[in-house]
């Protein structure tokens, strides 16, 4: 799902809110990749070996999957890295891996996998359906040669070609479909992502993937009604999803419907095992909206115990002491 987020806290108790569109809920100057991994009956599996590349294809880091599916890397310096899935020694089919590119201002990268077994493959990023298509060899190659240029930040343009190559070939070949609308996500080019995604869809409509990426390109393009209801299918396809958990959330409370929005964001915080701090940012904010001071401090106090070098540590703190007040005041 990718793409920046500008924060602006309005300080000593006013509304917090978003100012820039895109897919993080961060404080400026961190960088984050995290994601979820799940196989095609929608379990998540643990214990998985996630690595962390560069942009020289060097392995800089490595964690794995927790209980939920989840990995992180946090503190990372701006780049574009790959990150790789690991399979060697389980009965999943590995290959797997994701370009993600980290811009020099606070950026928040999200990415899923969705991994089948090797007595079955699979043509859908989607959980829990088996997506096969026939794919002409020539349609493909080009594919998968743009999957190989995308990786390399100089040959990107020749990947986005590739894929449309791949897709004139075969104009319903659904995984390169759905690579170049997310790629486009990923290039903040939401107005070409729009319909190449919807394209995608249409041909799988169990795609959680192409329906995640489809509603951040609407809600960038300020379509907010459509980026929730896009959000709302997505988490059918994968309702053990964090990340989606917590999109969703955010847009419900941007779109004021607070007490589902409250509902997403709690589910996205057990299915992280409280893991994720921009649940606890993102709930802040909506206690703040609703006034509820004393939840809104007690969650900011949680997220800089997940996140304690945050930029704005200090005047989160500040804000946490005055909600404090704030609550005090109210009783």
């Amino acid at each position: 799902m990718i793409l920046l987020f500008g924060i602006f806290i309005a300080f000593l108790g006013a509304p917090v809110e978003l100012v820039k569109p895109a897919a993080a809920f961060l404080p400026q100057g961190f960088n984050s990749i995290s994601g979820h991994v799940s196989d095609n009956s929608r379990n998540p599996i643990p214990d998985l070996q996630i690595e962390l590349l560069n942009d020289v294809d060097s392995v800089v880091r490595r964690t794995k999957t927790n209980g939920s599916g989840l990995f992180q890397f946090n503190r990372l310096p701006p780049g574009i890295f790959q990150v790789r899935v690991q399979t060697y020694g389980t009965i999943y089919v590995g290959g797997q891996s994701r370009r993600v590119q980290l811009e020099r201002t606070r950026a928040f990268e999200q990415v899923d996998f969705v991994l089948t077994t090797k007595r079955a493959t699979a043509n859908s990023s989607t959980p829990g359906v088996v997506f096969v298509q026939e794919v002409p060899d020539q349609a493909r190659k080009e594919y998968e040669r743009g999957i190989v240029l995308l990786q390399k930040s100089e040959q990107q343009k020749e990947g986005v070609q590739s894929l449309k190559k791949a897709i004139e070939l075969f104009p319903t070949y659904f995984e390169a479909l759905e690579m170049l609308g997310t790629e486009y996500v990923k290039q903040l080019d939401f107005d070409a992502a729009i319909p190449v995604l919807t394209k995608a869809i249409e041909i799988n409509g169990r795609a959680h993937h192409s329906l995640s990426s489809l509603s951040v390109a609407q809600y960038n393009l300020k379509q907010l009604p459509a980026a929730v209801e896009s959000m709302k299918r997505a988490i059918t396809h994968n309702q053990k999803s964090a990340s989606a958990n917590l999109w969703l959330g955010m847009l419900l409370r941007q779109a004021d419907k607070l007490d589902e929005a409250e509902t997403y964001l709690k589910q996205a915080d057990k299915l992280a095992e409280s893991k994720l701090p921009d649940v606890h940012w993102q709930l802040a904010l909506l206690f703040n909206q609703v006034k509820k001071y004393k939840e809104a401090a007690d969650e900011l106090e949680l997220f800089l115990k997940l996140q304690p070098d945050a930029r704005d540590t200090e005047n989160i703190k500040k804000l946490i002491k005055r909600f404090r007040q704030l609550s005090s005041e109210k009783s």
